[in-house]
């Protein structure tokens, strides 16, 4: 993973209104295995790099 990856969180943390699949992009990463994140809205949270994902494009050509 590097800054600026498009990621997906990959827990559920309903009571940070955080749902898994989330999309989000990376921005720092903190030692030694977290790493801050952006949501859409604006949002900024640090978390182990075990909870994201790399967003991949799941595009069906018809």
């Amino acid at each position: 993973m590097n800054v600026g990856d498009q990621v997906v969180f990959l827990d559920d943390e309903p009571e940070l209104d955080l749902a898994e699949g989330t999309p989000a992009t990376v921005t720092t990463f903190h030692e030694p295995d977290y790493i801050e994140f952006q949501l859409a809205d604006g949002r900024v949270f640090t978390t182990l790099e075990s909870s994201l994902g790399l967003r991949t494009a799941s595009v069906r050509e018809s």
